[in-house]
């Protein structure tokens, strides 16, 4: 019998293509297990940056009205459970290799992406719980994705920006029409995507579904008394208190979430002492998270332009006085110029490594990168861990240390630091 980790290792072998986009196989798969989803809301979260945190505050919120939440996300920082939550608490092992054993079994030589068994996988465990509702986040782009086999209550599109462009599209309405993908007939679609509206008002349109959009529909605004958030020009919310370290991205991901509960049902709208209660007691792992280790070490797994800009000015609320390190590491198909100058005039000196990754940039490659944007305070490391051990080492000469770029060095820097 395989354990937790055997099945994971099992499944990356089984299609040479760690990303091959297709409903094909998985449609199969799913007809062979005559997998019916349950009869309950389905919240499906798409978008380039975002779907973590929207995913999460509708997950809390919904926990909060007493319902029991099944939530699916990814990739995971540290343990593959985190992907798949009942009431925010990770799934256990033995549920797990339970719906592994099911999938296998009805498989039949279908070549399954990890991605694809792992979303099979979770739906089985999650069908297996007494769940009220489930949040599901959208894996890679939309159309393709193999959590398009849903048919859910209402889609989210949180943002659209260049990221994944070898599979999605070169430019933002390429990717926007892959997103959309997700938008089902007669189903309620909440948009915070203020730059490619056109692309996602024409796919509404075409499969008949009701488009909420932010500014129009509803919208989040700052008063005197804090935040304010209306729906169809009715102020619902008067004084909403955003934490101080709350970027708009933060912000415009709270105001879709609210959206999205609302044309599901009213009834489920958290109170005024309810949604202030969950906002102030939000946090995600790997997302602005600050660890302590002599200094404050900050944690975010930005890894693309617009995300980046977003925990830049996050970083504002600090107040860091001093020199700040960074530890930098990034895959390999991003913009890694446009990223290293939102922080070149912030921080003092890099290290940059490499990622247990296929995919990662080489540090050769971030280097003259660096040395192209005149920064020559460079330390290379082989890995993340070595990276750690030498930030480590060299820590009382900053006010704090930034690990970015992705979640494969955020991951392990959590891990290293709470060890």
């Amino acid at each position: 019998m395989r354990n937790l980790h055997e099945w994971l290792e099992y499944q990356s072998r089984l299609n040479t293509k760690e990303i091959d986009l297709s409903l094909d196989r998985l449609g199969e798969v799913q007809k062979n297990l005559n997998f019916i989803q349950p009869e309950i809301d389905i919240f499906l979260v798409a978008g380039t940056n975002g779907k973590g945190t929207t995913t999460h505050l509708i997950q809390e919120f919904l926990i909060k009205k007493g319902l029991n939440v099944g939530t699916y996300t990814s990739p995971h920082l540290i343990e593959y459970n985190e992907r798949i939550k009942f009431n925010n608490e990770n799934i256990d092992d033995k549920s797990l290799i339970e719906s592994f054993e099911i999938i296998e079994k009805h498989r039949k030589g279908i070549p399954l992406t990890y991605f694809e068994f792992g979303t099979l996988a979770a739906f089985i465990t999650l069908s297996n719980k007494p769940c009220d509702a489930w949040v599901i986040e959208v894996g890679l782009g939309g159309r393709l994705d193999a959590t398009n086999i849903l048919n859910q209550s209402v889609a989210i599109i949180t943002s659209i920006s260049l990221d994944h462009q070898e599979w999605l599209g070169k430019d933002v309405n390429a990717i926007a029409r892959e997103k959309v993908g997700i938008l089902k007939k007669n189903k309620p679609c909440i948009s915070s995507a203020k730059n490619v509206s056109d692309v996602i008002r024409y796919h509404s349109e075409r499969s008949n579904s009701v488009l909420y959009e932010v500014d129009r529909d509803f919208s989040i605004v700052n008063s005197n008394d804090g935040y304010a958030w209306s729906f169809k020009d009715n102020l619902v919310y008067p004084r909403i208190s955003i934490p101080e370290s709350w970027g708009e991205g933060e912000i415009n991901n709270l105001s879709s979430s609210l959206a999205a509960i609302r044309v599901i049902s009213k009834e489920l709208m958290p109170s005024d002492c309810e949604l202030n209660s969950v906002i102030s007691n939000f946090s995600l792992p790997g997302r602005f998270q600050i660890i302590n280790n002599g200094i404050p070490w900050i944690l975010d797994v930005a890894h693309n332009y617009e995300s980046a800009v977003n925990f830049s000015q996050r970083l504002d609320s600090l107040n860091i006085s001093g020199d700040i390190l960074i530890i930098f590491g990034i895959m390999n198909d991003k913009d890694i110029e446009k990223f290293i100058k939102i922080f070149k005039n912030r921080v003092k000196d890099w290290i940059i490594t490499s990622l247990e990754s296929s995919r990662s940039s080489g540090t050769d490659e971030i280097s003259k990168v660096l040395k192209g944007e005149n920064i020559l305070s460079i330390i290379r490391s082989n890995n993340p861990k070595s990276a750690f051990i030498e930030a480590s080492k060299v820590s009382d000469n900053y006010d704090a240390i930034i690990v970015t770029g992705s979640f494969e060095l955020v991951g392990p820097a959590i891990k290293w630091l709470e060890n």
